[in-house]
């Protein structure tokens, strides 16, 4: 089997590379995922496999609030040097005035971060995207049972990961009003001893949890105050010999992103991985982008290659600024793989469409609609995620054309049905919205 390119932590939360001696952290941390030898001495009496009635205190869903301000619009681009010499004249202006720069001193340290986090861009190569639901985002994922199980919640607020074994599921705790990471056994399918985990390093709420199946390497997502922003992709590696957790790492670029990047999966023997972002997403939508695992990571020469080519594969827009011809062979493999797994484990859809009317409703047929003109509606978003579906293979064609010979007049086309496909996407959200919308106020 592969090796992952995440199994051996690699970036610091400075975002400066480390060698291969992996520093121990001071404190001790949970148990590991997986326990082979004996049990507890002593367990609570045991729980049902549901989690506790209580919701969390965070909004369901992982929500990306945007700003027009020219400063945060600069790092939404990654235009840290130039957002970071307008902050400086404007903190000097403030403190001459004697106001307060709190706010522009924390900017401007999330610049220095982000400068730095460039420097260490991970040479990824994304073979495709796709744009769904936030509510069902998990359907994207092509997760074999060999993985383990992945689950989302029922308010969607967090997702829960079932061991390959069965026998460890990791979760959230919310407690104490932050979400933590946690584990619990599981003894005849009932949750027994819980475990928060500790000694992670990282400061904010953590969520979104993927053990690889080595039993050591743990990924997840975190609020960190010192992230790029909003959720970040993290990994963790367990010390069996001293029952202790590594300080976790962030991945850095292109994972991460100014919006919200959760739910890492990696599938070794696939040589396949998924993870999710909001980034350039309407608010009700994620984009899942698959790509090729590396064997180590591979950071852009920043000091000797094109800059705006290193900022390109940082944002992932488009994904073709990840592709080149020396990996056109590896990307057509990887399609083909994915493509069988597609097709392994595809159902035939029963339903006209599935629509979320609200907490206690879900419409699959234009005969449950009580209003005419939401009836009406719901056709014009069926014919625009027809057309989206259309542009969406038609897109693919193109991203597949270019695959093989990276001709500039494809490129275009491929830059330009992406941009339609925004556009297209943007106009079905808002169709469904309506449709909702006449549903609920007839």
């Amino acid at each position: 089997m592969k090796k992952s390119f995440f199994l051996l932590p690699f970036f610091l939360l400075s975002f400066t590379v480390v060698t291969a001696q992996v520093r121990k952290p001071a404190k001790p941390a949970a148990k590991p995922a997986e326990k082979t030898a004996t049990k507890p001495a002593e367990k609570p009496a045991e729980q049902s496999t549901e989690k506790p009635a209580e919701k969390p205190k965070e909004l369901s869903y992982p929500r990306l609030q945007t700003s027009t301000d020219e400063i945060d619009v600069l790092i939404y681009n990654l235009k840290y040097a130039e957002a970071a010499d307008k902050l400086k004249k404007n903190i000097t202006q403030a403190k001459r005035r004697r106001k307060d720069a709190s706010l522009m001193e924390a900017q401007l340290e999330r610049c220095n971060r982000g400068m730095q986090a460039l420097r260490g861009t991970d040479r990824l190569v994304v073979i495709d995207s796709v744009v769904v639901d936030k509510k069902s985002f998990l359907q994207a994922y092509n997760i074999s049972d060999d993985l383990g199980k992945v689950s989302l919640s029922k308010d969607g607020s967090y997702t829960e990961f079932l061991t390959q074994r069965g026998n460890i599921l990791y979760s959230v705790d919310n407690e104490n009003g932050r979400m933590q990471l946690c584990t619990y056994f599981i003894e005849n399918g009932k949750r027994a001893e819980k475990n928060v985990i500790e000694g992670l390093g990282v400061s904010g709420d953590m969520n979104y949890p993927f053990l690889m199946p080595d039993g050591s390497t743990l990924y997840f997502a975190a609020r960190a105050f010192d992230g790029l922003g909003n959720y970040d992709l993290y990994v963790t590696r367990y010390d069996y010999e001293d029952n202790r957790y590594y300080k976790a790492e962030s991945l850095g670029f292109p994972y991460n992103s100014y919006a919200n990047d959760y739910m890492m999966v990696i599938n070794e023997e696939k040589n396949l991985g998924w993870f999710a972002s909001d980034r350039y997403q309407p608010e009700d939508k994620v984009c899942i982008y698959i790509f090729i695992p590396n064997s180590s990571r591979h950071p852009y020469d920043y000091e000797n290659e094109d800059k705006n080519k290193i900022i390109t594969a940082a944002k992932l827009r488009p994904i073709i600024g990840t592709w080149t011809k020396a990996n056109a062979a590896a990307r057509q493999q990887a399609l083909q793989t994915l493509d069988n797994m597609k097709q392994s484990s595809r159902k035939q859809r029963a339903y006209d469409f599935t629509l979320v009317i609200n907490d206690q409703k879900t419409y699959h047929y234009y005969s449950e609609f009580r209003s005419a003109a939401a009836r009406k509606q719901c056709e014009t978003w069926q014919n625009k995620a027809a057309q989206l579906e259309a542009l969406s293979k038609k897109l693919e064609q193109q991203r597949d054309t270019y695959h093989r010979n990276h001709n500039a007049y494809v490129k275009s086309q491929v830059l330009q049905l992406e941009q339609q496909y925004e556009q297209l996407l943007t106009e079905t959200s808002e169709a469904e919205k309506q449709t909702r919308k006449l549903e609920l106020n007839p």
